[in-house]
Parts: C-alpha cells; structure tokens; sequence
C-alpha cells in the first residue's frame, strides 16, 4: 500500500515538473473569448464580477481617485481605438498610485495608475500596457487564475493525504509548496506572454508602432538600474526568480521586440506614436505626476525619468523637480546642486511658482538674504493663495529674539488629560518617538519625537530600502521639515497627501512650524493630520495628529491644548 502510495504522489509531483519545462509558442493571432456586451457565463465568473463589484463601489468615491474627464475621455479613446470599436461598458478610474501599473478587470473596470501615466512618452507607449491588459480581459485570464489556484488547493490536498499514509520524511513540505508554487508561477508566466502577444496584435491593428512595447519594457527596466545603480547596489531583476509570476524581463523583451518587428514586416506598416496628441493632454497633470514620483524620494530612478522627459529640452518644471531631487536627497554637495537647478528653472518661460519659493530658500541659506525676499515675493505673486504663504511671510519678517526657554534642547514633557492613552511601542517606531491616542488607535494617533538628533530618520525604515526618509539636518527651514514630513508618509504606502497650510506657530515657548494636511490611507479611509515642530539645540521636535477625516475635529482641540502645554525639562 505504501509503495503505491509513493508511486502515486512521484506521479503527481513529476507531472507538474513536466508541465513547468514545456514551452508554448503563442500565435498572434489569438480569438477573443470575450465580446461586446458580454456578461458572465457560470458560477465562477458571477461570484468574480460580484467581488469586482464591491471593489468598484469603493474606487467611485475613493479619495484616491484622480478626477480628470478630460483624461479619462482620451484613455478611453486609445482603448477603443484597440478594440475598433465603442465601448459603453468601459468604467476608467484614474488612481493616485505612483507604481507604473493598470488592470481591466472581468467585469470591463480599467484602473490606471499616475504612476504609468508620468512614465509614458507617448500615446502608443500608453497603448501598448493598455492593449497588454486587453489581452488578460479578452483572453478571460482573471477567471483562469481563479480555476488554476483551485486546482492547485486540490493538488495540495491530494498530496497531503498522500504524504500522510507513508510519513513526512521520504518528501519534505517544503519541496511540495515549492513544486505547487512553480506550476501556479509557470501558468502565470503563460499567461502574461499571451497578454503580450494579443496586445501586440490590437497595437498593430489600430496603427500604433509595435516597438512602443518593448521600449516602454526598456525605460522600466532601466529606472530600476539607475534606482540602483544610485545606491551603489548590484540591480537584480526579480523576474529572473523561478517563483516570479512574471516572465523573465530580458526574455520578455527579446520576445516584444520580435514579434512587433513580425507584425511591422507583415502588415507592411511602421504604425505612429502619436507623441504630440500625448504630450498636450498629460501637460496639466505632469506637476502632480513629478511630485508624486520624486517625493518617493528615489534619486537615481527620479533623475532617470526626468533626463528621459528632457531629452527634447530641459524646461522650468523639469529643472525644479531635478532640484527636488537633491534637495530631498540631502547628501554632500546637494544644496549646491538643488540651488543651481531651482535657479535654472527661474530662467525658462514655464517656470512653475514653486521653483521661485525653492529658489528663494536656497538664496537664504546661502546667505543672500535680498534676493531671497525677491524670489519669494515673486512666489507670492504668482500664488498669493498658496498654502505655506503664512509661513513665506513670517520668513520675510524681521524677527525679535523673545525666547521664552533656553535654546537647549532637553527632554520633551506632556501633562496629558487622563483621557490619551499611551500606546506600547512597536518595532517601526524609532527611539525619540511616544505613540497616543485619544479615542483609540483605530480612530486615532499622536506621535510625539522629542529630540532626534541630526543625522536621523523621523521614521524608521530598512537600512537597505530603495526608498529612504530625508534624514533630519539641524539647518533644515520650514520647506525641508514640511517635505521630510511629506516623503514619510509617502514611504509608508500613503498615495494622496495634499497639504492644506503651513504657517508660523508658537511650540515649545519659540517659533516652530505648523503643516496641516489630509491624506488617503487605502481606496476608501480619508484622514487628517496636523503636525506641529520646531528645531532647537540642533534637535528636532514635533508632535503630530492623525485621524479619520470625520473624527478629526473631535480630537483636533485636545491636541492643540497638548501641544500648547509641552515643555522642555533641563537638562
């Protein structure tokens, strides 16, 4: 009995290393499965689109959603343009993510990402993720993943009982999960390559050049080099993993590019890239698109993107998001090159208003303080309205010292209402940081950071992460405390952050700066927050709110009180 057993699961296990050494040739010529107004047939694809349902319900008022019609009028315009048809049925949601991504779901939902929209260069590039995802709608891959994961939960549960009749030590679990992990990553791979190759095959047929494909494939694979390469890490492309569910990257572009060089040749046409009809549509967007990206805080991946936009010349908006860089980088020798790209930026005919403010910044802490105030005038003049003008014109003012602590920075103290509650502390806090709530830590939380030292992180974060918090420098003004506290949040998941005002406040018997702000955690959790803080002694200090949007003006008030009674204790 036993040996049967045995023969029985090695008969399991070496059909599925058969099945992940065959390689499938993918015709381009695939049928479709899916056609217009099409809807559901079975059981599996209802209870699928339900479960789109629920998800599409929350994306419609998500506080992460981009409403742009204009935007959402022209993808759908490149979309049916590939389909060469209308498509009624088609829902565009634009998302606030900045991962270069998109999906069309089963039930004719397409998401699209900022992220893929700042890496586009133009529209056949669009085209060509877009047609990709055609591919896993048309060819019904969402309900074969479905059915293959299905069979995998069956195939485990006979080699369980299988496993369980003879005893674990002939054959390892390990071995088992690795070999049912290979055979779901094989027909994942599959599946991704016949995407490709329908995508290529609509690309074709609506007149867009083939080769987008593969260079979009390209300008992906080279961020992540320069992402690394900037980190003086060795790249590693993760595809290349047996257990990735994605072809191998190199592999993948070797296949792109063969096969849209087959369908130029066959259809005897180059196809356009239609880069004009691109560039005037996203250009109301590319500030925001910029912003999202660099205050990832990413150098080397950033300065890639932005010397690939300028390669058809620098303008005032690339120039002062090129200083960003640097100047969220804060290494040596950065403040020198940020206050040269803000400058160039003050120079072109599109200079955005943030790039006099940056500029006017950089001239302060140079010492200039005449021009500053000109640039930073400029800055008001062009955005009286802006969110940190409070705080603009407080830097404008001629100060009088009237201290009211030593500027020795000691220990941070509270005399909380019985009311907050202590939160014990957790592995992502660091050590200069106390966690409180007041209504519980589902509804709310106060982070109070008494002392960071210069040279350390607010937040905690790997040592080796792609992405890294700007550390804090005791030189740092109200920009850099304001971005240092944006690039946290950013690093921490948060897509949407949007602040609302910066001004001047009195914290901790000085003038400190104040940032209010409200951001999305997830599609559907809009929150607040308020962040008070100030340097002192070469330390940072700062006691920060965040709560649902809704609860926020309910806690708001006991914050305030908290933070107008804190004090430094001598050391």
């Amino acid at each position: 009995m036993a040996g049967r057993n045995r023969g029985l699961l090695v008969a399991l296990l070496c059909g599925c290393m058969m099945a992940l050494a065959q390689a499938t040739v993918l015709p381009t010529d695939l049928e479709a499965k899916v056609g217009a107004s099409y809807e559901p047939a079975d059981a599996d694809e209802r209870a699928l689109w339900q479960g789109l349902a629920r998800l599409e319900k929350g994306i419609l008022n998500s506080p992460q959603r981009l409403i742009a019609p204009e935007l959402d009028t022209y993808i759908r315009g490149v979309v049916e343009r590939l389909l060469d048809r209308p498509a009624p049925d088609l829902r565009i949601y634009l998302m606030r993510d900045a991962t270069p991504n998109a999906a069309m779901l089963p039930s004719g939902m397409m998401i699209v990402n900022t992220g893929l929209l700042a890496r586009v260069r133009s529209e056949a590039q669009l085209a060509a993720v877009l047609a990709h995802e055609a591919g896993h709608y048309f060819r019904r891959h969402s309900l074969d993943l479905l059915r293959d994961n299905r069979r995998n939960s069956a195939m485990a549960s006979s080699m369980a009982s299988q496993i369980s009749s003879y005893g674990e030590s002939e054959i390892g679990w390990k071995q088992i999960d690795q070999v049912i992990a290979m055979s779901r990553t094989r027909f994942s791979r599959d599946l991704e390559s016949e995407a490709d190759a329908y995508g290529l095959m609509l690309m074709a047929r609506a007149g867009y050049r083939p080769r987008a494909a593969f260079e979009m494939w390209e300008q992906l694979s080279d961020e992540r080099r320069a992402s690394a390469a900037a980190r003086n890490k060795r790249y590693s492309d993760a595809t290349n993993s047996e257990l990735s569910t994605h072809p191998p990257t190199k592999g993948r572009m070797t296949d792109l590019a063969d096969t849209a060089d087959l369908l130029a040749a066959k259809g005897g046409v180059k196809g356009s890239d239609r880069r004009d009809e691109w560039t005037a549509v996203i250009q109301p967007y590319q500030a925001l698109l910029l912003q999202e990206l660099i205050y990832l805080n990413d150098p080397g991946a950033s300065l890639y993107l932005l010397e690939s936009e300028a390669k058809n010349g620098w303008t005032g908006l690339l120039r002062f998001n090129e200083g960003e860089v640097y100047r969220l980088r804060n290494a040596k020798g950065d403040d020198a090159k940020a206050a040269s790209a803000y400058a160039a930026a003050t120079t072109q005919a599109d200079v955005p208003p943030e790039a006099w403010r940056s500029h006017g910044y950089a001239l302060l802490k140079s010492g200039n303080k005449a021009e500053a105030h000109e640039a930073l005038n400029r800055y008001l003049a062009m955005k009286p309205e802006a969110p940190d003008a409070a705080m603009i014109r407080f830097t404008m003012t001629p100060k009088v010292t009237t201290e009211k602590t030593s500027a020795i920075g000691g220990p941070l103290t509270l005399n909380p209402d019985p009311h907050w509650k202590k939160l014990p502390g957790s592995e992502s806090e660091t050590r200069w940081e106390q966690v409180w709530t007041w209504n519980g830590p589902q509804f709310d939380r106060m982070a109070v950071i008494g002392g960071l030292p210069d040279g350390k992180a607010i937040v905690f974060h790997e040592r080796g992460a792609d992405q890294q918090v700007p550390p804090f420098r005791a030189d740092m003004g109200a920009l850099d405390l304001t971005s240092m506290l944006e690039v946290s949040y950013r690093l921490r998941g948060i897509t949407v952050f949007d602040i609302e005002s910066v001004e001047p406040v009195d914290f901790l018997g000085g003038a400190g700066v104040r940032v209010r702000y409200h951001y999305a955690s997830g599609i559907v959790i809009p929150k607040k927050g308020d962040c008070v803080m100030r340097v002192i002694d070469q330390k940072f200090y700062a006691m920060k709110l965040e709560s649902l949007a809704d609860r926020f003006d309910e806690v708001a008030p006991e914050f305030d009180q908290l933070a107008m009674s804190a004090r430094l204790s001598m050391q």
